[in-house]
């Protein structure tokens, strides 16, 4: 202030200005780096980071108001008050040298710490004490061409060339924090973080990506297409792995990822016909399709809980046969057989003992089967009053599945069949192949 005073000069005047606001605009920057760093709450979800961008510009404010009033005296001493005289010694230009030591020090720690925290604040401050240290230099430079009797006005066009580099320097900082303020997305990092992940193995698509940066933090949310029959097991692996490569890519990252279940080109015909009997809530099985003549035929059991009321199970079938038709075309014949529920336990009782004459009589039929070697574990069961067999066979080794699979299709019928005259009540044959060690 003193220097101004006994010099003068205005350009000394614009850093005395520049000096004065710094604790001001210190103690604003402690104060919304101390209230940034308050973790989120139930008003702000996303933390409080964003009060720096408030604080940068209003800095960014100060040194404006500064400049302008800068530029108004430069005006005055170039073409109203030009006599103006600037007194410079050698005292004057030491306490500026000193200041820019001073400048270089501050700005330099300022810009580590902004660097390393992703703090606007601290960032907005290195940035001021920078255009000090550019603002002290050509002041120290018009100084000394006034001393040095080179030129007159040399003081007042070092303080224009001072203000247009804070204006400029103030007009990048408040971009970047309008930029933060209004949730710009940082240049390349939408379209990267969208190539990535649709990279990632089982991602079908990306419905939705939204980011948002608040302080250092950036945020992601994400909305992922995944096959419709992949498990659920499966599909949150895949989201595991998304936010992984994420969270790999970008520091700092708050990575949200939903799925969306969707029908993909891979789909056979019997994977849409469980997609659409599984949306309508029942469960289906032994679903086979086949083509004659351009012709497709379709054929499945669907479970229904209460298979004894006939009009209402037969209802409840054609509905959903109508839409399996709707929503896959190219089916052209559609077969449905009623079953009961798979999943339900039942409350049965082992009357083996008490069955000898279906024991007997499985036996005899298996033993005019020259590809059975021997049979084990026959149980006859009754479940709600309906008699249920099962048993294992052992076949040679030398059988491939899908004959032993035609075999064992055969036998069941046959047992089946045979059996069903003198109980009426069987209603299914079960049997399990085992190969031999031979």
């Amino acid at each position: 202030m003193l220097a101004a005073y006994f010099s003068g000069s205005l350009g000394v005047l614009s850093e005395v200005f520049n000096s004065g606001i710094d604790i001001f605009v210190c103690l604003v920057t402690i104060f919304s780096i101390k209230y940034s760093s308050r973790p989120p709450d139930e008003d702000h979800n996303y933390g409080h980071e964003k009060i720096e961008n408030f604080s940068a510009l209003f800095q960014v404010l100060i040194l404006f108001l500064t400049s302008s009033y800068i530029i108004y005296e430069a005006i005055n001493r170039l073409f109203i008050n030009k006599d103006v005289e600037v007194k410079v010694n050698i005292w004057i230009i030491l306490a500026l040298v000193v200041s820019i030591v001073i400048d270089i020090w501050r700005a330099k720690i300022l810009r580590r710490v902004a660097k390393e925290t992703k703090s606007n604040a601290l960032e907005a401050d290195a940035l001021h004490f920078t255009s000090d240290i550019l603002s002290s230099s050509i002041v120290i430079v018009g100084l000394l061409m006034i001393y040095l009797n080179i030129s007159k006005i040399a003081d007042t066009v070092a303080a224009l060339i001072v203000t247009g580099i804070i204006i400029f320097l103030g007009f990048k900082l408040s971009r970047k924090a309008i930029d933060a303020l209004m949730d710009r997305v940082p240049a390349g990092m939408y379209e990267k973080v969208k190539y990535e992940t649709l990279l990632i193995e089982g991602v079908e698509g990306i419905k939705s990506c939204r980011i948002r940066g608040s302080g250092s933090k950036i945020y992601i949310d994400m909305v992922i297409q995944i096959s419709r029959l992949v498990p659920f097991s499966q599909a949150h692996d895949i989201m595991d792995n998304v936010e992984k490569k994420i969270y790999d890519m970008i520091e700092n990252a708050d990575v949200v990822i939903h799925s969306e279940p969707v029908e993909t080109k891979n789909e056979t015909i019997n994977d849409k016909i469980r997609m659409v009997v599984n949306e309508s809530g029942l469960k289906c099985h032994d679903i086979f399709s086949h083509k004659i003549n351009n012709e497709i035929y379709s054929e499945l059991h669907i479970e229904i809980e209460n298979t004894n009321d006939l009009t209402k199970a037969h209802e409840m079938i054609t509905e959903i046969e109508e839409k399996i038709k709707r929503e896959i075309d190219i089916i052209s014949h559609l077969k449905i057989h009623i079953d009961e529920p798979s999943e339900i336990l039942f409350d049965t009782r082992d009357i083996t003992e008490d069955s000898n004459e279906i024991v007997r009589n499985v036996k005899n039929i298996l033993s005019e089967c020259s590809d059975v070697i021997s049979s084990s574990d026959i149980q006859v069961i009754s479940t709600n009053g309906k008699i249920r067999i099962s048993l294992n066979c052992l076949f040679n080794s030398i059988h491939s599945f899908d004959e032993v699979h035609d075999i064992v299709t055969v036998l069941e019928s046959r047992i089946f069949l045979k059996l069903k005259e003198q109980n009426p009540k069987l209603t299914n044959v079960i049997i399990h192949a085992e190969p031999s060690t031979n």
